[in-house]
């Protein structure tokens, strides 16, 4: 069973570095191809109303790909950093040793695919001219949204090493309340 889910593992990140790389590599190559259609002046980034607040030469349209490009190479190295690591810590088990490793990789491949995703959405407006669509949220706050997930790998990995298998139900608990507060706050800033 735990060759399996290390192979299910390595093939989940796999899957999503493709992914990731892949999507951003499409519209690079798409923005690329309609660059010369590109007005002098354009659109590049967005204010907290979620609409263009700053207007530069169009060859600046690529600065979603150099920020998505540059985060994603970041995370990556912070990965290989965490694989080349020998021992976390000292008193930990081995396996306790595995699973923070891996929750680490994990919410690090999570990072990259949402800024992935967001970079792309990002190209995409550039490229459309259009407002960013963040789900309701304003910008700013829409881009915190990783930092979550460091929240929630960091309380998955305390409470397995801290409380250990009778206490299953608590790391249930922690990650409903963070699925909550989450939920909550985009409600929140809809209405």
């Amino acid at each position: 069973m735990n060759m399996t889910i290390s192979k299910n593992y390595k093939m989940l990140h796999v899957v999503v570095n493709t992914l990731l790389f892949g999507m951003l590599a499409v519209y690079f190559v798409y923005m690329l191809s309609v660059y010369r259609d590109f007005p002098e002046q354009i659109g590049i980034h967005y204010g907290d109303d979620n609409e263009f607040d700053v207007y530069a030469s169009k060859w600046q349209a690529f600065f979603p790909f150099m920020v998505g490009f540059v985060l994603v190479g970041i995370f990556t190295l912070a990965q290989i950093v965490a694989k080349k690591i020998k021992r976390i810590g000292k008193k930990l088990s081995e396996k306790d040793d595995r699973f923070i490793r891996m929750t680490f990789i994990a919410a690090l491949d999570a990072m990259k695919l949402f800024w992935a995703v967001f970079y792309t959405i990002w190209a995409h407006c550039v490229i459309h001219q259009t407002r960013m669509y963040t789900f309701g949220l304003p910008i700013r706050e829409f881009q915190t949204l990783p930092l979550l997930i460091i929240v929630g790998a960091f309380l998955a990995a305390d409470s397995k090493v801290r409380l250990k298998k009778s206490k299953k139900h608590i790391i249930i608990a922690e990650v409903i309340l963070f699925a909550v507060v989450i939920f909550v706050k985009i409600i929140r800033n809809n209405f």
